[in-house]
């Protein structure tokens, strides 16, 4: 059976869908609850874990370095969950670092737009302007938060094997339709879409272990080999490589470690003009 990420533009009504379809399909049903265990492994804020899910980096906030590394911290935990199989997974951006991945069915839910304007404006009713501008502005901010984590575009309709708005749709009939999809041949899971998953998992286990000493980290993996790219000066390439294969390669699971190390451009114009 597929595991079955859910994303959708209101907390409360994915929540309901993803509770819903996990209990028809006698999956487990994984949302935000794992964060607390997530911020006790690595001693941060669970605050923070879910403003990292919700809020772009600010001066005000969540420094760019944090944000990122409290969202690998929760890409790692979530991967290691879809391994488990038979889970529904809503509300960890899993949607969004799984494409590619042919057994994980994706579906995105969309709020009727009045009740979703009632929702975010605190029960309040708006008229049809106003509510089409709050959601066009909450949109515009979704859009351009999954872009600045992931490079992918979550209101992007080919994001997803579906969309179904719930304008139109009861819950009823939206839980009906996900459980039958499932079945579908081509969101069985197969030998190469398990191994990409195993790859994403160990990948990013390698990449938050890094992450403390070389926040700009990016790590991708190949069965037991993994290749890491990061940014470096010149004089500090072989220290880097050495410490990234010796981290690296504490994994069991890994066996190769290639280090690519790119030229610092910003760091080398700072010091030239000291």
């Amino acid at each position: 059976m597929p595991v079955v990420t859910l994303s959708s533009d209101s907390h409360p009504l994915g929540r309901e869908i993803a509770v819903r379809a996990a209990t028809a399909l006698g999956y487990d049903c994984v949302d935000r609850e794992i964060l607390k265990a997530v911020a006790e492994r690595h001693d941060v804020p669970e605050t923070d874990l879910h403003k990292a899910l919700d809020e772009s980096p600010s001066p005000f906030g969540i420094s760019s370095k944090n944000h990122a590394r409290y969202l690998a911290y929760i890409e790692e935990a979530a991967l290691a969950v879809l391994l488990k199989d038979n889970v529904v997974c809503r509300g960890l951006a899993a949607h969004l670092y799984v494409r590619g991945i042919s057994h994980v069915l994706k579906i995105r839910i969309l709020a009727d737009p009045q009740k979703l304007a009632g929702e975010i404006s605190s029960g309040r009713t708006l008229s049809f302007e106003k509510a089409s501008a709050l959601l066009k502005r909450r949109e515009g901010f979704r859009r351009r938060w999954s872009l600045a984590a992931y490079r992918v575009d979550e209101t992007d309709p080919s994001v997803y094997d579906m969309v179904i708005s719930l304008t139109r749709i009861d819950p009823d009939e939206a839980v009906k339709t996900i459980v039958e999809t499932t079945g579908y041949r081509k969101f069985k899971p197969m030998t190469y879409s398990l191994k990409c998953l195993k790859d994403k998992a160990l990948a990013s286990r390698v990449r938050v272990t890094l992450m403390e000493q070389f926040p700009d980290v990016t790590v991708q993996a190949d069965g037991s080999s993994v290749v890491v790219q990061t940014k470096a000066l010149e004089r500090e390439k072989q220290k880097r490589t050495e410490v990234i294969k010796k981290l690296a390669g504490e994994f069991p699971e890994v066996a190769a470690v290639e280090v690519q190390i790119l030229p610092d451009i910003f760091r080398k114009a700072a010091e030239s003009f000291r």
